[in-house]
Formats: C-alpha cells, sequence, structure tokens
C-alpha cells in the first residue's frame, strides 16, 4: 500500500510593514481631528442655546404666571388671547402707550372677572344659573335655545374668532352677567333721597398756591373769579367753579346746576366737604391733581334722587365693593412690570 504524501502547508506571506507616521503628518491629524471636535462642540452649543431659547420662547413663557388673584392664576398664553380680544374690541393700534393701556386694562379685566366669579355668590348671593348662561349666548350669537344643533355650530364658530376654549368663553360670560346683576342689586340698594350739595371748587398744584387762594377769599375776592383765573379743573373754572352744570330737557328751559350726592364725590374729600357750613371755604384738601378748596352754596338733608344719580350711586357702591373685595383676593399684575412678557404679550395681541 502506497503511502499518501501529506501536503506541506502553504506558506503565509508576510504582511507588509505599516509605514510609521511621521511627526508632522501625526500632527496635522491631530489638528484637524482637534478642529472637528471644536465644530461638534460648536454645533452643540448652538443646537443648545437654540433649543433653550425656543422652549423658552413657545413652551415656558406661555405657561408663566401673568396675572394672579388670590389663589387663582392665569398664564401668559390665556392673558395674550384676552388682550387680543381687547385690541380688537377697541380697535387699538400697535403703539407704546395704546400698548401698555391694553396690558393694564386686560390685568384689571381678569383681576375684576375673578373677584365677580369667587365673591358675588359668597358675599351677595348673587350667581349665574345655567339657563341664564345659555340664554345669554344664544342672545350674543343671535339665535333661539330651540335649535341645539344651530346653537352648537354658532358656538363653535364664535369660538374660533374668539380664541378662546368653551370653557373659558363661558367664565368670561359669566363674570359679564354677574357684572350686571350686581350692578342691579346695588342700584336697588340706592335709597330714594339722600343728602345733597351744590357746591364749587377751585384747584391748585400745590397747598402752598391753595393758601394764597384763602387770603385773597378772606381779603373779600370772588370765588367764581379766582376759580376762572387759577383752576387747573378745565371742566369747571370757566363755569366759576361750579361743579357739574348739567343741560336741561329743553333749550327754552336753559342749563342747571347739579345737586351732588356723598357717594358721588371722590372718597377722599366727600366728608369734609359735606361737614362744610353754607358760603364757607373749605381749608386746602388733597386730591386727584392737586389741592382743592371747595365751597357749598346750597345742602339738602332729603333731596330726591334722579336715574342719572342713581347710576353714578350705584356704580360708586360697586367700586367700593369691589375694592373691599380686592383686599380679600389681592391680584398681581406679572406683565406690566416684565419687559419679556409685555413684549411676547403684545406680540401674539398685535399679530407682529
Amino acid at each position: 500500500m502506497v503511502k499518501k504524501r501529506r501536503q506541506r502547508p502553504l506558506p503565509i506571506p508576510p504582511r507588509p510593514r505599516r509605514r510609521p507616521w511621521s511627526r508632522e503628518f501625526r500632527r496635522q491629524l491631530a489638528v484637524i481631528a482637534g478642529f472637528g471636535l471644536l465644530l461638534v462642540i460648536i454645533g452643540a452649543g448652538f443646537g443648545y442655546f437654540f433649543l433653550q431659547d425656543w422652549y423658552e420662547e413657545h413652551v415656558q413663557r406661555p405657561q408663566s404666571k401673568a396675572v394672579e388673584v388670590g389663589e387663582t392664576t392665569f398664564d401668559l398664553d390665556y392673558f395674550a388671547r384676552r388682550l387680543k380680544l381687547m385690541v380688537a374690541e377697541f380697535g387699538l393700534q400697535e403703539q407704546p402707550e395704546q400698548a401698555s393701556l391694553a396690558v393694564s386694562l386686560t390685568a384689571n379685566t381678569l383681576g375684576r372677572e375673578e373677584l365677580l366669579l369667587q365673591r358675588a355668590p359668597a358675599d351677595l348671593g348673587v350667581s349665574v344659573t345655567p339657563e341664564e348662561m345659555e340664554l345669554a349666548i344664544s342672545d350674543l350669537l343671535g339665535l333661539t335655545q330651540s335649535d341645539p344643533e344651530a346653537f352648537a355650530a354658532a358656538l363653535e364658530e364664535g369660538l374660533k374668532g374668539s380664541d378662546l376654549s368653551e370653557e373659558e368663553y363661558r367664565r368670561m360670560m359669566e363674570a359679564e352677567l354677574l357684572t350686571s346683576k350686581v350692578q342691579e342689586v346695588f342700584s336697588l340698594s340706592v335709597p330714594e333721597t339722600v343728602e345733597q350739595v351744590r357746591m364749587r371748587q377751585i384747584l391748585v398744584g400745590t397747598e402752598d398756591e391753595a393758601l394764597e387762594v384763602l387770603e385773597r377769599l378772606d381779603a373779600g375776592e370772588d370765588f367764581g373769579d379766582l376759580a376762572g383765573e387759577l383752576s387747573l379743573d378745565e371742566a369747571t373754572k370757566e363755569e366759576g367753579g361750579e361743579r357739574g352744570w348739567v343741560d336741561s330737557a329743553s333749550e327754552e328751559e336753559g342749563r342747571e346746576r347739579q345737586w351732588l350726592a356723598r357717594d358721588e364725590l371722590d372718597l377722599s374729600y366727600a366728608v369734609r366737604v359735606f361737614d362744610l357750613e353754607v358760603g364757607t371755604p373749605s381749608d386746602p384738601i388733597p386730591g386727584p391733581g392737586g389741592y382743592f378748596i371747595f365751597e357749598v352754596e346750597e345742602k339738602e338733608a332729603e333731596r330726591e334722587v334722579t336715574p342719572e344719580q342713581r347710576t353714578r350711586i350705584s356704580s360708586s357702591y360697586f367700586t367700593h365693593w369691589l375694592d373691599e373685595q380686592g383686599t380679600l383676593l389681592p391680584s398681581t399684575d406679572y406683565v406690566s412690570s416684565d419687559p419679556d412678557k409685555f413684549r411676547w404679550a403684545a406680540e401674539k395681541a398685535f399679530g407682529l
């Protein structure tokens, strides 16, 4: 038997030896790698800051506090949408003065609405029923409740125009209805007759100027002449300081002097005016715009309240009530004092 010869394995060719990199090549490679890493870091930094700015502009800022009333907070996104409604309602333009006014009005409106929603039921027992709410919305949309499908469709279309959710819209409407109902409560609380005065005034800038006016009055000068000469109140100076000229029903009757009730005057000086004797000038009284000198020309303890006075007095009651409730639910406006929030809300509201 012939033995097979073992085949010898084929020789493995030696691996070619790498040519060692030169020091200069390694240096160039390190520079390229470092430059690439630097570009990656710079890109990541730009990306981070871009994402951070985007997140802050589109997520954080819209969710930040805009108005706080007691424990209730309204975020900046909702504030901007209400501001947009305010701008559209009053036809405001994108001007610094009008933007500041619109922001302030919106903050005050949200604060007043929340006071009404929380305090009117608790303090006055005034509330809005679901039926009243539906009827008010139907009237606003020009529909009747007998057609639910048309009501739902019109409400949906109206919500698109307001940029509010249905819950937000209904809450706004509830506050509006509460305003009317609370004003009616206060109107009914105005008595039929109240103490009233007919008065005139002189307004000057400083207390020293007011004291000089008193010296001239004591010297015998006429109150009306001094009012025409010195008073800063353009509404009364041409009438000799007479407070509240009103036109009569007909031109033949001429013009009548208006009587004023205590609740029609500024609280800062109402009590002092009604304590004056007829014909005796008051001491200088600080008030809006400077210092006043008042003189009561006539006084009646029980004078009938006119319809116009009833409206003014009930509005005064309403304002005082809101001020009182505001001490229980203090309101904070975070937009007017924050330039970034102000800018963001204004841009959204004015469509910039």
